[in-house]
């Protein structure tokens, strides 16, 4: 059995480590970063977030006490059983509490809003996966329930659980505006501070004139409190917290040499579209595009390889033109660069029955198989990936028909770089979970043939126990890390930079993705990292970074995927995990996304942290 093991490690010029494909999660809380970092906002004018609090002020009269029904409490598959198939059993339209008992972590996706709760205060608006504070809890809404979040809970809002009626019970009273225009400042000081000295100019003594209005306006709120004219005061914050956000705006410089990209999904219908969206990108200082170019299983661009292959040659909405080309040609008159993000096993979520040219109509033996969905006749979707469909890494004939994709597209295109998102697995649940089992995927026909060949057993008939379960791991795995170490082959060994989207918990990406990555690292398979930090706290952030960049013993490039715009997480959340992740050693940034970029983040970025000093 040894030999056989071996035999297959040979073939896939592989040799992974064993421990990763069984080992717990494990992450040292002692080493996360205890340093101080900037926010943001606009310039005096207030912020979305800030203008929402004023509308809440106006619609509901201080000491106001919504309630809202609380679906869970440290939810499980027995008492939330409608969560049980989601990422931290958190299922649609739910609003879920989580204390120390459930973990460290929410484990939760990036389509909800989370309030991290100390004191019965809420201390700060979060995104996903968030930490859970040993003297509080987190409270995490998707759908409604992130709607009503979003309308009726601010940064300093009291916050109860009444356990009587299972609902959560939120106050927001004069001192919490305050509360959070005394946080903007307090930031706002140690970022002034912290770079004053820094190559001095026009835009430190911006940043040191909008801290001193801050303080001034914080004050006679303060005063105006005291008399109680809470709407002056409330006012006079909301005034402060601008003029803070703007103070870091201008605080933190710029970094040389520092790589900032951005995802785009393009939806440009003209050439003159691409060149404004370029244009204002440039002018931000964003210079790499992620152009999303194959996703949910079709091209932007018409391909010979989709119309070999009987399936849709190209997106409808792009049919006439190759914007594909115009990208291209317009970002490199621009000197920027052009990589393809490409979304390697995933096919989207549309249900192929409806469409006869979908990838998984026209070879429905391709798709990705659960294990409780083993006797299924059909395709069937992960629902802990927003009901999405996936294609199978083990089956040759999947490996061969995107390898053609990929070099179509390196042998027409002049491209820079190649970004391959999804290059995993189906996301499972975390081994010490119930249901784990059964959330598990790879098990095709082809695969489950392939493993009795060499192991004389299904892997439907092993569990975690079972000695074989370590092989049927690794056996995954490495059908991943064979694709991976294929990309170099595929693009000619051309000047392309290769690039991988990455989870950073490598222990946890490993054994619920199947996504070993540090076996890329080590073997120089890839390039760089765009590893997704999908939660805004910066000090996850820097760990995250100083993680990876810890795994290998050879320079590897790590340009961290910052979600902050999709969440609506405010600017200057932004600002801190780009400062986090540079002290942490990240070469660059990516921004997710292009689509969500709205004005607030570009003027954060063109303050000074993009560009010149």
């Amino acid at each position: 059995m040894v030999n056989k093991f071996l035999t297959v490690l040979i073939l896939f010029i592989i040799i992974t480590d064993p421990s990763l494909a069984t080992s717990n999660e494990v992450i040292d809380l002692n080493n996360l970063s205890d340093k101080t970092f900037k926010q943001q906002s606009t310039p005096p004018k207030p912020d979305n977030k800030t203008q929402n609090t004023i509308q809440i002020a106006k619609k509901t009269s201080y000491l106001s006490k919504p309630a809202y029904r609380i679906s869970a409490i440290n939810p499980n598959k027995d008492n939330n059983p409608s969560g049980a198939h989601y990422p931290g059993y958190r299922g649609a339209n739910q609003l879920i509490i989580y204390t120390k008992s459930f973990g460290d972590f929410t484990s939760t996706n990036e389509y909800g809003v989370e309030v991290i709760v100390e004191n019965n205060r809420a201390f700060k608006i979060s995104s996903s996966d968030s930490f859970i504070p040993q003297n509080g809890y987190v409270i995490s809404a998707h759908g409604t329930a992130k709607k009503w979040i979003n309308q009726n809970i601010i940064e300093g809002a009291i916050v109860n659980i009444n356990k009587n009626t299972k609902t959560l019970e939120v106050k927001i009273v004069p001192e919490s505006y305050l509360f959070k225009a005394q946080q903007r400042v307090n930031i706002a000081k140690t970022a002034f501070n912290k770079y004053s000295h820094f190559n001095r100019s026009e835009k430190t003594t911006i940043a040191k004139q909008s801290l001193l209005s801050a303080e001034k306006k914080l004050k006679k709120a303060k005063s105006y409190l005291k008399k109680k004219r809470f709407k002056k005061a409330q006012q006079l914050s909301s005034t402060a917290l601008s003029y803070a956000n703007q103070s870091i705006y201008y605080s933190i410089p710029a970094k040389n040499n520092e790589f900032h990209g951005i995802w785009i999904r393009p939806v440009e219908k003209t050439s003159n579209d691409i060149i404004l969206t370029l244009e204002k990108l440039k002018s931000v200082g964003i210079e790499n595009i992620f152009l999303e170019t194959y996703y949910q299983g079709t091209t932007i661009f018409p391909s010979s390889t989709m119309a070999h292959y009987n399936l849709t040659p190209q997106r409808k909405e792009f049919i006439g033109w190759d914007p594909l080309r115009v990208w291209i040609d317009e970002a490199h008159k621009r000197n920027m660069k052009v990589h393809i993000w490409f979304q390697t096993f995933y096919v989207g979520n549309q249900n192929p029955s409806k469409n006869p040219k979908h990838i998984l109509s026209a070879y429905p033996t391709w798709a990705n198989v659960q294990r409780r969905n083993t006797d299924a006749i059909q395709p069937m979707p992960s629902l802990a990936e927003h009901s999405g469909y996936f294609l199978d890494p083990a089956n040759p004939q999947v490996q061969r028909f995107l390898c053609t994709l990929i070099q179509e597209i390196s042998n027409n295109y002049n491209i820079d770089g190649l970004n391959i998102d999804y290059i995993r697995y189906p996301s499972s649940l975390a081994m010490n979970f119930p249901n784990f089992l059964d959330s598990t995927w790879g098990y095709t026909r082809y695969a489950r043939k392939e493993f009795e060949n060499m192991y004389g057993i299904d892997p439907v008939n092993i569990d975690q126990r079972h000695l074989l379960w370590t092989y049927w791991t690794l056996y995954r795995q490495n059908k991943i890390n064979n694709f991976v170490f294929n990309l170099r082959l595929i693009t000619n060994n051309r000047n392309i930079l290769i690039s991988t989207v990455i989870f950073p918990n490598l222990i946890k990406s490993s054994h619920v993705k199947m996504q070993n990555w540090k076996t890329w690292g080590d073997y120089g398979f890839v390039d760089a990292f765009t590893p997704l930090i999908m939660n805004n706290n910066e000090k996850i952030a820097y760990q995250y970074v100083k993680g990876i960049k810890q795994q290998f013993h050879r320079p590897v490039n790590v340009y961290a995927g910052l979600f902050e715009p999709f969440t609506s997480s405010s600017p200057i959340d932004m600002l801190k995990q780009i400062e986090s992740i540079r002290e942490a050693g990240a070469q660059g940034v990516v921004l997710f996304d292009n689509a969500h970029l709205s004005k607030e983040y570009i003027e954060s970025l063109k303050a000074r942290i993009f560009t010149s000093n």
